[in-house]
């Protein structure tokens, strides 16, 4: 299965390869409205009435960047999902896709953030100086936040299986 293509003009794209199986990645992003392991989320809390899957919502106060509400458009059990993004300064009708693709054990985590401008030439320039900067820095550091709580999980688990083998 192939990722969905996301609408706007603008993209910013990063991929990472997690030294782990397809569903222990997936067990950490289907908690969609925990992401307070994400480099520059300050706090994440579940919003709307769905918990997983399509209509499932959060609200993140994010540093540098302000607060932003977010909700599950698609979702693909296992593999990844779509969420669209509320207006934060020049951007707006903004998503992001989450995809997962395996090989050989390993997982590669591509995620696609899209978006359109507003405020017309101010938007514009606001885009050019700051955010699309911010976006690119910002992106492949969540990425290295997953594989961080990945590895942090599988450490955990490690740890307490050898306890109960004892």
């Amino acid at each position: 299965m192939k990722a969905p293509s996301l609408p706007g003009k603008y993209q910013v794209t990063a991929s990472i390869e997690i030294n782990a199986a397809q569903d222990i990645v997936w067990a950490l992003l289907q908690d969609f409205s925990n992401v307070e392991w994400a480099p520059g989320v300050n706090k994440s809390y579940h919003i709307g009435h769905e918990k997983k899957g399509v209509g499932a919502g959060r609200h993140c106060e994010l540093d540098g960047f302000g607060e932003i509400d977010e909700y599950i458009t698609q979702w693909h059990e296992g593999t990844g999902f779509v969420y669209n993004v509320s207006a934060l300064g020049p951007l707006h009708q903004a998503f992001s896709s989450w995809w997962l693709t395996s090989k050989r054990g390993k997982t590669t985590l591509t995620v696609v953030f899209s978006y359109n401008i507003r405020f017309g030439l101010f938007g514009k320039i606001m885009h050019s100086l700051i955010m699309r900067r911010k976006l690119e820095k910002s992106l492949p550091l969540t990425l290295v936040g997953v594989k961080d709580e990945v590895n942090k999980e599988k450490h955990q688990l490690s740890a307490l299986n050898e306890k109960l083998a004892s």
